[in-house]
């Protein structure tokens, strides 16, 4: 019964084999727009996630500006501002207490001690620090500065910084930036395939890469505000020491030298006495040494002569 069955489904298959054929490729078309759609879709979704829309949300913590409202604020700052910086160089009697005194004045200004060194060797002691000031009582500052210490020389400067480049520059970012956010939609608009999806993602980095140059410029003109807003001064306050001709512990060292210059004259003299008696020594060692050896090669000498003489005569 069992064979007539498979019998009969194998006349049936014969019988409409090009249709179960096409069926079956059919089916199999099916399966494959299917599965590849499903993968597609993964790593679309993967990409996404990669890269979440807007591109360049990951550039920025949480709490922190969206890139639209800092480019329009950086657009719309002045384009020039005045930067002032200078040095000071102070003769002083006690640098240490100078110093005090300079660092309780701009921290009364608001401003502060950016860098601090002090050296000193048998001549000199030297402060040198770097200062932080309002811009506005950098002016009043350097005043009080003139007219409350030795200043034997200051250098100040005051010039402009343009940040107009920077801002044309942005301008052009955001150009290149609406055109791939229109060639993006494009791209999203296509059907899902291995190309739309590395279109997707090549648009992507573009965008990311603008968005560090439109990160980097905006750096660049808050370090430009930064210099204005607060003066730099590069201060050194130097104290000349003391030259003392007559040292405190003289007397000390006068003992001192004495002991060691006697001590010195013993040492010779017993050297004087010594050494004679060391070579002395080693003569007489020598000459001890000398009659050990000598003595028995003279014997043997002696006795080898003799054997010699005897052995001539017998044989005359």
């Amino acid at each position: 019964m069992q064979d007539l069955k498979t019998q009969q489904i194998l006349e049936v298959v014969k019988k409409h084999k090009l249709l179960i054929l096409l069926i079956l490729i059919v089916i199999g078309g099916i399966s494959f727009l299917f599965f590849s759609s499903f993968y597609h879709g993964a790593r679309l979704a993967k990409v996404e996630r990669a890269y979440p829309s807007p591109p360049y949300e990951y550039l920025y913590a949480p709490g922190e500006k969206g890139i639209a409202e800092e480019v329009e604020e950086i657009l719309t700052k002045e384009t020039e501002y005045k930067i002032k910086r200078g040095s000071a160089y102070i003769k002083s009697s006690d640098a240490e207490r100078d110093y005090n005194r300079v660092k309780e004045k701009v921290e009364s200004l608001n401003g502060w001690i950016e860098t601090m060194s002090k050296s000193e060797n048998f001549r000199e002691i030297s402060i040198v620090a770097n200062l932080k000031i309002p811009a506005e009582e950098f002016d009043s500052f350097a005043d009080w500065l003139l007219n409350n210490f030795d200043v034997e020389r200051t250098n100040f400067e005051f010039y402009k910084v343009s940040i107009e480049r920077q801002q044309d520059e942005i301008q052009i970012l955001l150009q290149a930036l609406e055109v791939y956010d229109r060639l993006l939609q494009r791209a999203e608009a296509m059907n899902v395939s291995r190309e739309s999806i590395e279109v997707i993602m090549e648009i992507t980095q573009k965008k990311l890469e603008i968005m560090r140059l439109l990160k980097q410029y905006g750096y660049s003109i808050e370090k430009v505000e930064e210099r204005a807003k607060y003066a730099s001064l590069s201060l050194t306050i130097t104290q000349e020491k003391k030259i003392k001709l007559i040292p405190e512990d003289l007397g000390k060292e006068f003992r001192t030298r004495v002991r060691n210059m006697v001590r010195d004259i013993v040492n010779a003299g017993m050297d004087l006495v010594t050494i004679p008696i060391v070579i002395l020594v080693k003569v007489l060692v020598w000459i001890v040494y000398a009659f050990i050896v000598l003595i028995p090669i003279f014997i043997a000498f002696k006795i080898i002569l003799k054997i010699y003489g005897v052995i001539n005569k017998r044989l005359k």
